[in-house]
């Protein structure tokens, strides 16, 4: 054999070996191309709404969605705007779709696409307050070959607290604000969990020196007993004094309530309020007054306590 024929059987050779191995990757890929092929055959696109088309139910953005298949997680996608709209490729058979809207990442712990379950829990991270919290649960049935719209209704779960005013606070009052208990602390699928949940707002004092105020859109997971405490913090340079009013009439989610209240000397520390409670079912409104000695609802002639004292 001359040098020449040494030289290139080498080559050849190693070309035999590189072609075995192409031939290997190029028998695999179709195989598992077609396995895939053949679990995805079904489409879901799933659309968002509110229960109502009141501009007041406006969805809450990012919507995160989770598809179950059984106790299995799917799929997980999220929704930032409605311009976006969501299409997923599934199998065929039947899911489950759960939304939850208004829960960003930085305010929630929201659970992955591995440790999600149809009843898992949605709470606040540490030190946050609630958001627009919207929820969706619905069941779809996929066929094979074909393609499914799923328009999830979302309900708000929460209430809004948009506005406290405190008038004639005694001037030398350092501190004011306003604590609700108890409430709802999470969210288990789309049912409440948690007893203990409390709420401080904190007010701003006005240029008057005695007038208290929040303004605002601070959202609260409903009551989770059959009365609301709300109790009203005065600090001043001798301590902090509370007084509390118990509210036994059914604050509910989607409902906007105002605190007012009145710090009365003449009577020796006695504060009078109302809470008007808006659900987009019906509208109350509760006066109370409370001082030292308790609380008691306040005689105003309203309607609502009316109905109250039958």
């Amino acid at each position: 054999m001359n040098k020449v024929s040494r030289m290139f059987t080498p080559i050849i050779a190693m070309g035999a070996i590189v072609l075995c191995l192409m031939a290997c990757e190029k028998m695999d890929l179709p195989e598992e191309m077609g396995t895939n092929e053949e679990n995805v055959n079904s489409v879901l696109q799933v659309r968002t709404r509110t229960a109502s088309e009141n501009d007041e139910y406006r969805v809450s953005y990012p919507i995160n969605i989770y598809v179950f298949k059984g106790e299995k997680c799917v799929a997980l996608q999220t929704l930032t705007d409605e311009n976006h709209p969501l299409s997923m490729a599934l199998t065929e058979g039947d899911y489950s779709v759960y939304a939850i809207g208004g829960a960003s990442a930085e305010n929630y712990l929201l659970p992955s696409q591995e440790d999600a379950t149809p009843s898992m829990a949605i709470s606040l991270q540490a030190g946050k307050r609630h958001d627009d919290l919207m929820v969706a649960k619905s069941n779809v049935t996929l066929v094979d070959g074909g393609s499914n719209t799923l328009t999830l209704a979302l309900e708000r779960k929460v209430m809004m607290l948009q506005n406290v005013t405190l008038n004639k606070i005694p001037s030398a009052a350092t501190a004011v604000s306003v604590t609700i208990s108890p409430l709802w602390q999470r969210l288990e699928g789309t049912t409440y969990a948690g007893k203990e949940g409390t709420t401080t707002i904190t007010l701003s004092k006005q240029t008057d020196g005695r007038t208290w105020t929040f303004t605002g859109e601070e959202y609260l997971l409903p009551p989770s007993g059959n009365s609301l405490t709300i109790a009203v913090n005065i600090v001043t340079p001798s301590g902090t004094s509370t007084y509390s009013y118990n509210v036994s009439e059914q604050l509910e989610a989607a409902g906007i309530f105002n605190i007012q209240g009145t710090y009365t000397e003449a009577i020796g520390v006695t504060l009078t309020g109302t809470i008007t409670g808006t659900t987009w079912k019906s509208e109350k409104t509760i006066s109370f007054e409370f001082d030292e000695s308790g609380s008691q609802t306040a005689d105003h002639n309203h309607e609502d306590n009316k109905q109250r004292k039958r």
